[in-house]
């Protein structure tokens, strides 16, 4: 038996394919800086964002002995990811703002 996948399953999978091949990141730009030091700088605030991002939301997987369910914990350790993982982006990008640079398009 033959089946086809239905177009509102494989249409928006195939526009988000799309969509993120034809995207380019932005790039942060300050006039006057080398490439080295603009890689040096953006080193710096992300590793600053990281340390920031275990300090506001901690790894959860070490469950207190007695308390449950490890396997509870890890989803909340899931979701502490990912909360992370946004909250690094904005201080990456508070952090270089603050160090004088300004996002601009890619350039393709």
């Amino acid at each position: 038996m033959h089946r086809t996948i239905p177009p509102f399953i494989w249409l928006p999978l195939t526009l988000l394919f799309v969509l993120a091949a034809c995207s380019a990141q932005p790039q942060w730009d300050k006039p006057g800086v080398s490439q080295q030091v603009k890689q040096d700088d953006m080193e710096v605030c992300r590793r600053a964002a990281a340390e920031r991002g275990l300090v506001d939301y901690p790894s959860q997987v070490n469950a207190p002995p007695g308390w449950g369910d490890p396997e509870a914990w890890a989803v909340m350790d899931t979701y502490s990811d990912d909360y992370r993982y946004h909250a690094d982006i904005g201080l990456t990008a508070a952090c270089m703002r603050y160090k004088g640079y300004q996002q601009v398009p890619a350039a393709k």
